[in-house]
């Protein structure tokens, strides 16, 4: 009986020591260009309105048609969300707003149109604020909590460079994996200065990331730029389906920041399974209406990438 005990022991202590398999280390974070989109379901937004810019109320799914790369496709969900309908679209937002030293006169204005903007979020509304100069510095959590909200835009103090590409950059990791329909409204007044990453590879990612951005500019402290940001934030915006302004005076902010708001909470919401299976490329969007006192704005593409298959269940009873 000892020798048995002595040898199992042995066996023991051998199997021990042997290496066993690697444990699994935590993946490491995707490049900001690695994109995991599942695409099913294709969901998108649309803006319809009028030669006067007003919104459309009451369109059904056969006022549109919505082509993938020239093809037709059939939309399976289509719904209106307004106020006026008492229908209501989760929103989630990401003001992100130049804190750079350049800002140092105008800050007020700023911080009036970004409490104005959050004063018209709904109960089903949820945002966050990013303020950027030469650093990124976001609030901790997506929150519906306006008083917390209204801390952070009022604690807006102005210094250092412009890091506006990398602060875009930040927002839409932040929000990609927010539920609702997802925006982001930046602000900036001038060139980005000290930012990481290229103006082309954040209009790259912003053309993957399933939200829809605005654009909102004016001219700095000096009256002018030597690099004029707003070809870059006109492209970005019109990518996502978004829009971009650029006010003649600062004192305009409120009113655009109030524009803004009204368009996120009047749009369709829409969706189609595409006719063709993922594989990986870049595929075009149309949605044309049927009806021509009217145009609609929507994202122009996305990026038809192969869901990930779910990770195995434990076995019931397994070691």
């Amino acid at each position: 009986m000892k020798r048995r005990s002595a040898l199992a022991a042995l066996l023991l202590a051998l199997v021990c020591a042997a290496p066993g398999p690697a444990r699994s280390q935590a993946p490491p974070p995707p490049g900001p260009f690695t994109f995991e989109s599942a695409v099913d379901v294709v969901s998108l937004t649309a803006v319809v309105h009028d030669k006067a810019g007003r919104f459309i109320h009451g369109l059904g799914k056969s006022d549109i048609e919505v082509y993938e790369d020239g093809v037709r496709q059939d939309v399976t969900y289509f719904r209106e969300a307004s106020g006026s309908s008492g229908e209501k679209i989760p929103l989630s937002v990401i003001l992100v707003l130049d804190a750079s030293g350049s800002m140092r006169a105008n800050m007020h204005f700023l911080q009036e149109a970004a409490l104005a903007f959050v004063y018209k979020l709904t109960d089903v509304d949820q945002a966050l604020v990013v303020q950027f100069n030469e650093s990124i510095k976001g609030s901790a959590d997506f929150t519906g909590d306006v008083p917390r909200l209204e801390q952070f835009v009022e604690a807006l103090q102005a210094w250092g460079g412009t890091s506006l590409y990398d602060a875009i950059q930040y927002a839409l990791n932040r929000i990609k994996e927010q539920p609702g329909r997802k925006a982001i409204v930046v602000f900036s007044d001038g060139a980005d200065t000290t930012s990481t990453l290229k103006e082309q590879e954040v209009v790259d990612y912003a053309r993957a990331v399933e939200a829809t951005v605005y654009c909102v500019g004016i001219r700095g402290a000096s009256g002018l730029m030597a690099r004029s940001p707003r070809g870059f934030l006109r492209k970005v915006a019109q990518e996502t389906g978004g829009s971009f302004f650029f006010p003649d005076r600062v004192g305009d902010l409120i009113k655009v920041f109030n524009g803004i708001s009204d368009e996120l909470h009047n749009h369709y919401a829409l969706a189609y399974s595409p006719r063709r299976p993922p594989d990986g490329m870049w595929r075009d969007i149309e949605v044309r209406l049927n009806r021509k006192d009217a145009a609609i704005r929507v994202r122009k593409g996305y990026f038809a990438v192969r869901r990930r298959p779910a990770p195995a269940s434990p076995v019931p009873g397994g070691s």
